[in-house]
This record gives structure tokens, sequence and C-alpha cells, in this order.
């Protein structure tokens, strides 16, 4: 009997202001909606609708939406993970950072949002607003899901050596591994064609989702939601 299909939801980048769904990362979502992912890009609110933390509510309602409708298209809802590029990297990072929490969940409080692992592609993973919980790296905690962010090295749109202490900070706080990977010669928003490093990176991403898929207890197994400031 086959296993059901896992699910990857991704989420577009456009610094919370402009984008779409489908935008980027089409190569990675083709290549593994053809190995049996099912795949799901996601919409969130932007501009003045995207304020703290709306996003983050829409990308919890995105996950609680393919745990809830997983049997219809014979996937695991157990097997849940995200993957989003700049501000998307910066949702799947937080999603996956806040399982179960009642504050991202208005209305939908008691719907499991636990994911099995997030791909970061040139997220940016810093403070929003004052608020800490703005902030992945801020939102570090032991139980963390295993971590892929992969950035460009001559990125200009995130701050200058932000990258790997972004990295640096949430491997110190995470009882599971947080890998990172640094493309040479490499801009922001490389993944807009299938270039050479556009097909790198969906090989990248399909080794790193089969290793954690090899090793990892499914998600939807904590019975009570993580506060990262309360390990």
């Amino acid at each position: 009997m086959n296993r059901p299909n896992p699910v990857l939801i991704h989420l577009h980048e456009g610094g919370f202001v402009q984008g779409g769904k489908s935008r980027e990362a089409v190569t990675l979502l083709n290549q593994l909606a053809g190995h049996g992912w099912l795949c799901i890009s996601a919409n969130y609110r932007l501009r003045r609708a995207a304020e703290f933390p709306n996003p983050l509510v829409d990308t919890k309602r995105a996950i609680a939406w393919a745990r809830e409708h997983a049997d219809d298209f014979d996937a695991d809802a157990s097997q849940v993970y995200l993957v989003g590029c700049s501000a998307g990297g910066h949702l799947a990072a937080s999603a996956a950072l806040t399982p179960n929490q009642p504050r991202f969940q208005p209305g939908f409080e008691d719907a499991k949002t636990d994911i099995a692992g997030v791909i970061s592609i040139y997220g940016y993973l810093g403070a929003r607003t004052d608020d800490p919980a703005s902030s992945p790296v801020a939102l570090a905690h032991h139980e963390a899901p295993p971590m892929l962010l992969i950035q460009g090295a001559n990125d200009s749109m995130l701050p200058p050596g932000a990258r790997g202490g972004w990295a640096d900070s949430l491997r110190s706080a995470s009882r599971s591994p947080v890998v990172y990977a640094e493309l040479p010669n490499t801009q922001h928003a490389f993944d807009y064609l299938a270039s050479v490093r556009a097909r790198a990176t969906a090989d990248a991403a399909e080794a790193f989702l089969a290793w954690v898929r090899s090793r990892e207890q499914p998600a939807g197994t904590m019975e009570h939601p993580i506060d990262p400031h309360h390990p």
C-alpha cells in the first residue's frame, strides 16, 4: 500500500506589499509535484492589511486547511512542510516556530498547525515591528522543526552579515538541525526563472526534505502549544 503524499506549502516574496502565489519557486514546486508531493502555493494579506501578525495568521490558516483537507488529496496531514521566499521565508519560519499558538490562530485556536520542516529561500528573518514575536530569530526555541536556509552571497536586499548570523541564532536554540547554504555570486530572487541556481536549489530542497522525512517524528504529536519564551 502506497504512503499518502507529503504536503509542501509555498509562500511568495514581495516585502509584504506585493507578489502573488506561483511567481517564484516554480522550479521547486514542479519538481516536487512530479515526484508525488501535494504542492500548495498560498496567498496572504499584503500592503495595509499586512500589519503584523495578519500574514502569519493567513499562513496558519493555510496549514490548518491543508491538514483538514489532506484526505481529499490522498495526502498525509502529519507531513506538512513550508517553503518561503524572502518575506515568505519570514512567514514560513515564523509559522514553524509558533505551532498551535492561539494568538496567531484567532477563530481557529484548536486547529493543529504543527509542521514537519521548513525551507527559507533568500528569506528575511529579522523583526518587522517592535514586537519580538515579529522576528523568527526571536521566536527560536528548542522544539523547532528542522530548517534549511538558502541565501545568496551577494544578496543586497538583506542586511549585510545577517544571513549567517540568523542561521547561528536559530541553530543555538534548536535541538533540530538548522542547515545553512550560501550560493556564491547570487542575488535576491534568483529563482524567478528555471536557472542553474533554481534547479540546484530545488535538488537541495528535495534532498533535505527526503532526509527529514527519513528521520523525524511526524508533526501533529504535540499535545500542548509551544511558547518559545517559556522553554
